[in-house]
């Protein structure tokens, strides 16, 4: 069983001045709302809030280019920080293809809002470009007659991230987000990455459309994900679904959304948040919102509950004081773990152990999302270094022990 399931046999190291909360499962949403163009209100978000029984980590906002500026935008980036919630801003490039984004067609809007977001100092996360596997948006590759390629699309991501490095703007994670099928000449699953050095997040997004099209039919979360997720194995950053939601037609809505939150515990343990996009719409989509049905919402309150009963407990957490000019310190695990002692000393993991143990790394920071793992390693009795990342930030280690 994968070590995921394990989580009453994990140590967890801080590294942080205070003591910090131990890694949770983040829980996100495009709230939906009535009317036929819902926005991310605070009246929507507690709605849906209400709806779940708990907090909302994400919220999720579609901005447009040219029609949606940031002051546009500020209205519910406010909303998300006044709820204690991270705004994910879905920007979309209507109007352009990638070619006219890397030519600077698009550069004086870009511009003014990197500028708003700098000015406004609190972390967000853009996404511009998604979906650019298929054929749906001006900027995708699957378009036909838009000159979109795989290099083009990934050169304007890349473009539009220099402008914001070029005014100095700090405060954005940039996700990249790929559809989880191929749509049209040309797609490929990765194709258009931009590149690590452009991206702080990977993404998929997702539908089971069920029977609610005529092209459709009923499909399992692992029939919607498991290719997109294979295939993003090789990037080295931290995974979440960004959109994701059934339809209730040619199958059962709930249990669907139980098999997801099993997957999010086994085989898909790499998925740090889910985003589910609900919102209803007209015939000719889906019935995408949460709540089609009783059994739907109770599903995903069980699996939200699910999620956080496997996080450890704040007594299963060690805390690191590594912000001295001393690091070189030492821990006592309990647990499992009892008999080994850990310290962190120049960027090293330093392990002894008295029993022989089969374990990983896990490197988060503080709001959970991870960082690097270590392949899994046999540690006989005796002293181990474990060669860690260096980071800037507040990071969390975990220590992740398999049976024998």
């Amino acid at each position: 069983m994968p070590i995921g399931v394990y989580m009453n046999k994990k140590l967890f190291l801080s590294m942080c001045v205070a003591p910090v909360a131990a890694m949770a499962f983040q829980i996100g949403a495009w709230v939906g709302g009535p009317g036929q163009y819902p926005q991310p209100t605070q009246q929507n978000v507690q709605a849906f809030q209400d709806l779940q029984g708990t907090h909302l980590d994400l919220i999720s906002y579609f901005a447009l280019f040219d029609i949606n500026d940031w002051n546009a935008t500020e209205q519910y980036a406010n909303v998300a920080k006044n709820n204690g919630s991270t705004l994910v801003v879905t920007w979309m490039a209507n109007g352009y293809n990638a070619q006219e984004l890397v030519n600077g067609k698009a550069d004086e809007y870009i511009r003014d809002y990197a500028k708003g977001v700098k000015n406004y100092g609190e972390e967000i996360w853009l996404r511009p470009l998604h979906e650019a596997n298929g054929d749906w948006y001006d900027w995708g590759v699957g378009k036909e007659g838009a000159g979109n390629t795989d290099a083009n699309v990934a050169e304007a991501f890349r473009h539009i991230v220099k402008i914001f490095r070029e005014e100095n703007v700090t405060n954005v994670k940039w996700v990249w987000t790929t559809n989880a099928s191929n749509a049209g000449t040309g797609t490929t699953l990765t194709g258009n990455y931009p590149g690590d050095e452009y991206v702080d997040y990977i993404s998929i997004d997702g539908y089971n459309w069920g029977k609610c099209q005529s092209w459709s039919s009923w499909q399992t979360f692992s029939q919607v994900f498991k290719k997109a997720y294979n295939a993003l194995a090789n990037i080295d950053k931290p995974l979440f679904i960004a959109e994701i939601s059934s339809s209730e037609l040619g199958g059962n809505k709930a249990e669907w959304i139980t098999d997801m939150f099993d997957h999010f515990a086994t085989d898909f343990s790499r998925v740090f948040a889910v985003m589910w996009f609900s919102q209803s719409k007209e015939a000719n989509e889906g019935d995408w919102a949460l709540n089609t049905s009783q059994a739907a919402v109770d599903a995903w309150k069980a699996g939200i509950a699910k999620m956080k009963a496997s996080e450890p407990t704040s007594s299963s957490s060690q805390d690191i004081n590594s912000s001295s000019s001393d690091n070189n310190t030492g821990i006592k695990p309990t647990g499992r773990a009892a008999g080994s002692s850990f310290r962190l000393q120049d960027g090293k993991l330093y392990m002894q152990t008295d029993k022989a143990l089969k374990a990983s790394v896990v490197q988060f920071d503080y709001q959970g999302r991870i960082l690097w793992r270590s392949a899994v390693q046999h540690f006989a009795p005796g002293v181990h270094a474990i060669e860690v990342p260096r980071t800037n930030t507040q990071n969390i280690f975990r220590l992740d022990i398999q049976h024998h």
